[in-house]
Formats: structure tokens, C-alpha cells, sequence
């Protein structure tokens, strides 16, 4: 995560909203994952060495709206709010964006529609890291081959265009299975948030 992302994400925990506020509590303990620390042993420090914390953090404040975009205009990822994805009812999810009403709607079929709080969690997941990075995405199908060749399981992940993210796990199962949840999941993204599609 860039410098301007993470100033928009720390500036996201001042946010009047709820989801906002939660996306970035879950992206800055996706970082602090990455250094090995947990966000409790980050707090506990802050606490324990409040005065260094003070003298050393305070003067510089975030400012989300100083932070400078060098990204083109025509390739600036742009969304009102922050994409959800959630469990409609039994076997179907909805993506919505906070702040823009009724969502899309997907029917899940076969194995995915027994796992649909695990692709609705993982799908948001994909979505809010493209939000937070500023950077658009596709759902590609990876084969996980065994040692002889064959296809063991398909995984559908999020790949960004931007350089360094690590690509995030949507579902895995047989491939078939899984081509048929990207066919309904690419389109569904499409439909509710263009401006994050690849």
C-alpha cells in the first residue's frame, strides 16, 4: 500500500460510517499482519509507550484531501462508497455499495451456494482492497496442479493492476464449480461497480 492509500485508509477511521471505519480497521490489521504484528500488540504498544507515540506521531496529521493522485484521470478508480457483499438470503449474496441503495442480487448454484458466506466475505474482501489501493481488478481462474499435471482444484482470485498487491482468494473447488461462480460473480461486479472491473 502506497503512502496516499494509507493516508486515505487512517483518514477512513475519522469516517462518520460504520463500513467505513470497519474496511479500514481490516486493512490496517492486513498490514500490520504482514510486519507479524497483531493490531492488540500495536495498541498495547501505543499504550505502553504513550508518550514517544505523542512526541514522535502527533504533529504529523492525516490529511486524506492533501494526499496528491498521480494516477491519470481516465484510469482513476472512483466509487461513492464502500463496496459490501453479504448473504441476501439462503444461497444467494448481494453486492451493494454503501450509500447507493438496493444491490445486485446473485443466485449461487451447486457447491458455491452452500459456501456463500465464505465467497460473500472473501468477494468484499477483493473489492475493498481495490478501493482502498485505487487499483482495478479481474477475476482470474488459477489451476493448483499436482505433481503429475493433473488439476487438483481451480482457485478464483482478484488480480490487480497495480504493481505489488497480492492477489485475493475469492473460492476454491473442481473447476467447474468455480468457472461457473466467475461467469455469474464477473458479471454481478460489472453490474455494481464498473469502475473497479479491469
Amino acid at each position: 500500500m502506497d503512502k496516499a492509500a494509507l493516508e486515505k485508509t487512517l483518514g477512513m477511521l475519522a469516517s462518520g460510517s460504520d463500513t467505513d471505519i470497519v474496511m479500514a480497521l481490516k486493512a490496517v490489521e492486513g498490514l500490520l499482519a504482514e510486519e507479524g504484528i497483531t493490531v492488540a500488540a500495536a495498541v498495547q504498544y501505543a499504550i505502553d509507550h504513550a508518550d514517544d507515540v505523542r512526541k514522535t506521531c502527533m504533529p504529523r496529521a492525516v490529511s486524506v484531501a492533501a494526499a496528491p493522485d498521480a494516477t491519470p484521470e481516465k484510469d482513476v478508480v472512483s466509487v461513492s462508497g464502500m463496496p459490501e457483499c453479504r448473504v441476501a438470503a439462503p444461497g444467494c449474496i448481494e453486492i451493494v455499495v454503501s450509500g447507493e441503495g438496493a444491490g445486485t442480487q446473485i443466485e449461487l448454484t451447486g457447491e458455491s451456494a452452500a459456501a456463500a458466506q465464505e465467497v460473500a466475505d472473501h468477494l468484499k474482501d477483493a473489492m475493498v482492497a481495490a478501493v482502498i489501493n485505487k487499483s482495478r481488478f479481474k477475476l482470474k481462474l488459477v489451476d493448483i496442479k499436482n505433481g503429475r499435471g493433473e488439476v487438483e482444484e481451480t482457485i478464483l482470485q482478484a488480480e490487480y493492476d497495480r504493481d505489488g498487491m497480492t492477489p485475493v482468494k475469492v473460492w476454491s473447488n473442481v473447476r467447474g464449480e468455480v468457472a461457473g461462480l466467475a461467469t455469474v460473480l464477473r458479471r454481478a461486479v460489472k453490474d455494481t461497480v464498473p469502475d473497479l472491473v479491469a
